[in-house]
């Protein structure tokens, strides 16, 4: 099972946490990517039985799933009918591709979000807002001042500053 809930560090421990769910792993680390660009947390899992586990073991805990429409084994819209039965608050959003199957895939599944894939920046940033709201940030420790209330900085021998 892949595991790579990587906090952004503007990220607060308090922010919405997403889970991007897809087989592909390049389209899955560019919407983790954004994601975590956005000051949310992210959380990429390869496959919905996956997804399904880590469901069912942090109940509560994911906010928002992005779900691959075309996944082998367990498609997105199944992934999401299964997800609303361990957690009914749970937000879902289908990511579906070009193929011709994928209208097929989406039928029964007309009342859920979908976002074509390659997902945009844009498109992520304003379904993120309506769906999470902001992010909650947490503000950048702040430097330590000198007696002159400025932040102190030397010059190291190799070239490296000092704060």
């Amino acid at each position: 099972m892949l595991d790579d809930e990587e906090l952004d560090p503007a990220a607060g421990a308090g922010a919405p946490l997403v889970l991007v769910v897809d087989d592909e792993l390049a389209p899955r680390a560019a919407v983790c990517r954004m994601v975590r660009g956005l000051g949310y947390r992210a959380k990429s899992l390869e496959t919905a039985r996956h997804a399904l586990r880590y469901l069912d073991a942090h109940p509560g805990s994911v906010r928002l799933m992005l779900a691959d429409v075309g996944m082998p084994g367990m498609d997105g819209a199944e992934l999401a009918e299964r997800a609303k039965d361990l957690d009914p608050r749970l937000q879902i959003v289908l990511l579906a591709g070009a193929e011709g199957e994928t209208g097929e895939l989406l039928a029964g599944y007309r009342d859920l979000p979908m976002l074509a894939k390659p997902v945009g920046f844009g498109e992520l940033y304003a379904l993120l807002r309506e769906k999470l709201g902001p992010p909650t940030l947490t503000p950048a420790p702040p430097m330590s001042p000198t007696a002159s209330g400025r932040a102190h900085s030397t010059r190291r021998t190799s070239g490296r500053r000092e704060v």
